[in-house]
């Protein structure tokens, strides 16, 4: 089984929302199988905290 991880941001308004679907059906078209989504903090270059990001993962056999 394969995993594979993509950042899909944190900003979710309406345009990201169709964004976000345009993105998961062409994982889907591609063989990816949507796993699952869970958040992360980002930092930036000193350490700082940089808010929160999104993270879709997907699986494919």
């Amino acid at each position: 089984m394969q995993y594979k991880v993509e950042s899909i941001g944190a900003a979710f308004n309406d345009k990201n929302i169709t964004a976000l679907s345009d993105l998961l059906t062409k994982q889907s078209s591609q063989g990816w199988e949507f796993h699952s989504v869970f958040s992360v903090q980002k930092t930036g270059c000193l350490g700082n905290n940089e808010g929160t990001t999104y993270l879709a993962v997907y699986r494919k056999e």
